[in-house]
């Protein structure tokens, strides 16, 4: 099978962030599976010998010298050598110019990513702004010449496409993790040559430029030196704020406890020997720096421009760049804290986040081949998320956010319908409906035929279900597909009464596709008109955490998440006196003070206490009937999820639609009434109970990984 080619754009003479990335990637991928060539505008461009390595390089001039010669060049490029690639591969930190892009749609490249670095203008110079200005005009039409975008961070993905109107792919700026390994020796030698043995230093690496704001941090860190004397500054990078940087160290009397390093090729050795990094930048894609030195576990601060997500470790802080005060106390109490604790190894860490380069490189290669398999049939994908979604519960709220960080995560463009109220006076909601009609107006205009629309179902308020049956009526006469993800069954709880029903039985089935949660509601479907061949099994649904999974241990003790209230779960108040305790979470409870057996943790379900989580609901311990009952059998209520999640065995109901699922793999007890959980777990024994547990983790850290819906959304197309 021949190699996938990939021309890559991008290559600048800097061998900054864009070009470490590159190398870093492209020197693992395997060139019998995807091969790249590079087009630059630079005849010095970064890393010559690697890249002699990787692939060819083709030179065209640049626009800003040779405006004619550029586009003349880089036409007759295209026109001779396009049809030898299938992807074009766009890294830019501004797309304000998209010459390539556009040329590539014209000859033909079947795939075109456009790879986004940067979440803002990083030139702050006349020039620059010139060119964010021009970013901004023009990448409102990304979504006429890219068909993927990719972007290291959510935040620059809506830098270089605010309409969001491609498929986006977080692609993490993954590094040698193994390489940044604390190693003692390389300390020792590296701190010996510098003379910093009895020193404490802070260091940093990046380009000297405005964006990383290395003055902020020589003011922050002179106010440092003042009160702890052994500090040390060391800045790695080169970059155009070089001699203002050395003059302004002299200024503040620091200028022999400040080291400049310049461009260096090994900072993994350098890492070694800092004792914390920092970066008050003021503003970050993601931070590679940062993620490599938290592999060679240091303790890092960081500015508050930097995406939480470069937060790997647990010992990384962030400070606005605004007062150098308190970032030197901050620095002072984190470097006193490192000398009293040892040097961690997080290189695990790093790569269960996805961010060593053995396993990202692996994920970058199926991505090549996957995008480029589709290429014949390419769709974009949108997800349609509300603004202020009326959803029952926190549990229901997550669970939709789970599946927008899934989506999103897989390659689907985030769509949203304004909020919308059904109550107020006359007017609003009027113009509740005016703007509500332009959204759906707008996304008639953005979608194309092949397009997929993708909908967190029920929609709210169920009011609106005529018009929103009309508007997909309307896509799918473009030709678009339309599918709905099953959430919830209103109807089935006898909630929102006519709406609901109108919603669930006429609006509903006229998905092209139905992701429904287990066969039972999908035969309830069938029943309200839905085709039995539209309909795709999700299972359980997400619950994504990274929140410690603690091993479990039999007891006699119960836990129950949900809503408390009398209303909604009368059974709680009815609990027969056993030798079981009871840990609640949840709304409602007002607290007995008489039942020594029930604790009331609050309304946060984390940290869930107990050997089983039950799942139950309605009046009555000895059955769940009436809507409450016609609901459970039908439905995989996210407290199952929540529960699984936590490592927790479950107990559920006989009748309800996840028993057989819960018996074919072990996952706790089923029961006809809560009257006889005391004897059910009476019955087992340690070594029994033992597997269930290792069977509930199991099932957990897939739903933990959101596997299900992944699954089911890879099923969908």
């Amino acid at each position: 099978m021949k190699p996938i080619r990939v021309l890559t754009v991008g290559m600048t003479a800097t061998a900054g962030g864009v070009e470490n990335f590159l190398m870093s990637y492209l020197g693992r991928i395997d060139k019998t599976r995807v091969r790249f060539d590079f087009l630059t505008r630079y005849e010095d461009a970064a890393f010559p010998d690697k890249r002699r390595e990787i692939g060819s390089t083709y030179v065209i001039p640049r626009r800003s010298e040779d405006p004619a010669k550029y586009y003349k060049e880089i036409r007759a490029f295209f026109e001779q050598q396009a049809g030898e690639y299938d992807v074009l591969w766009d890294n830019e930190c501004m797309f304000s110019d998209m010459t390539p892009l556009k040329l590539a749609a014209q000859y033909g490249i079947p795939v075109r990513i456009a790879h986004s670095h940067m979440p803002q203008n990083m030139d702050p110079s006349l020039a620059g702004k010139g060119r964010g200005a021009l970013h901004r005009v023009q990448r409102r039409g990304l979504a006429r010449y890219a068909n993927v975008l990719w972007a290291c961070s959510e935040e620059s993905a809506k830098w270089a496409c605010p309409d969001m109107n491609l498929p986006v792919t977080i692609i993490p700026n993954a590094i040698d993790a193994p390489a940044y390994r604390f190693d003692p020796a390389v300390r020792a030698q590296v701190r010996a040559h510098y003379g910093w043995e009895d020193c404490l230093v802070v260091g940093d690496v990046g380009r000297l430029q405005y964006q990383k704001n290395q003055s902020f941090l020589l003011e922050a860190f002179a106010r440092l030196h003042e009160r702890e004397p052994r500090a040390r500054l060391a800045l790695v990078g080169e970059g155009p704020n070089l001699m203002s940087l050395e003059a302004k160290a002299v200024d503040l009397g620091v200028d022999n406890e400040v080291f400049f390093l310049g461009h260096r090729d090994d900072v993994p050795r350098l890492l070694q020997a800092f004792d914390l990094f920092v970066m008050p930048s003021r503003f970050e894609g993601l931070g590679m720096a940062a993620v490599e030195a938290q592999a060679a576990g240091l303790p890092c601060l960081l500015s508050d421009a930097f995406p939480h997500a470069a937060a790997i470790t647990q010992d990384v802080a962030f400070l606005p760049p605004e007062d150098p005060d308190r970032w030197a106390e901050r620095l002072l109490d984190m470097l006193q804290a490192r000398e009293l604790s040892l040097r961690p190894d997080n290189t695990t860490a790093i790569a269960r986040a996805g961010y060593d380069l053995t396993g990202a490189a692996e994920q970058l290669t199926a991505r090549f081949e996957q995008i480029v398999r589709e290429q014949s049939g390419f769709k974009r994908r949108f997800l349609l998320s509300q603004e202020g979604a009326e959803t029952a519960d926190a549990l229901a709220e997550k669970a939709r956010d789970d599946v927008q960080r899934i989506a999103m995560e897989n390659g689907y463009a985030l769509r949203c319908l304004p909020a919308h109220r059904q109550q107020g006076r006359w007017w609003q909601r009027i113009s509740q409906t005016g703007k509500l009609l332009l959204a759906w107006s707008k996304m008639f205009l953005q979608l194309r035929h092949g397009d997929l629309l993708l909908v967190q179902y029920p929609l709210y308020p169920q009011g609106d279900a005529r018009l929103t049956r009309a508007a997909l009526h309307m896509l799918q006469w473009k030709g678009a597909k339309t599918a709905a993800l099953v959430h919830d069954l209103d109807s089935l709880r006898q909630v929102r009464d006519a709406a609901a029903r109108w919603s669930d039985q006429e609006l509903l089935p006229r998905f092209d596709t139905l992701i429904v949660q287990n066969e039972r509601m999908a035969d309830y479907l069938q029943g309200q008109g839905a085709r039995a061949g539209a309909i795709i099994f999700g299972q359980m649904r997400a619950y994504m955490t990274d929140a410690p999974l603690p091993e479990r241990t039999l007891a006699h003790a119960v836990c129950v998440v949900g809503d408390l209230s009398c209303k909604h779960s009368r059974y709680l108040h009815d609990l027969p006196r056993t030798h079981l305790a009871w840990h609640l979470y949840g709304e409602g409870w007002k607290e007995m003070a008489n039942r020594s057996d029930i604790t009331w943790y609050g309304e946060e379900p984390t940290g869930l206490s107990g050997a089983f989580g039950l799942v139950w609901d309605g009046a009555s311990t000895r059955v769940i009937s009436g809507a409450q009952g016609a609901y459970t059998m039908l439905t995989s209520p996210l407290a199952m999820s929540l529960y699984l999640a936590n490592g927790l065995p479950v107990i559920v109901w006989k009748w309800s639609a996840v028993a057989s699922f819960v018996r074919e793999n072990n996952l706790g007890l089923v029961v006809d009434t809560i009257d006889a959980i005391p004897a059910a777990i009476d019955a087992l024994t340690a070594e029994e109970y033992a597997m269930m547990a290792a069977s509930a983790r199991h099932w957990g850290e897939q739903l933990r990984r959101g596997e299900m819906t992944r699954a089911a959304l890879k099923q969908l197309g």
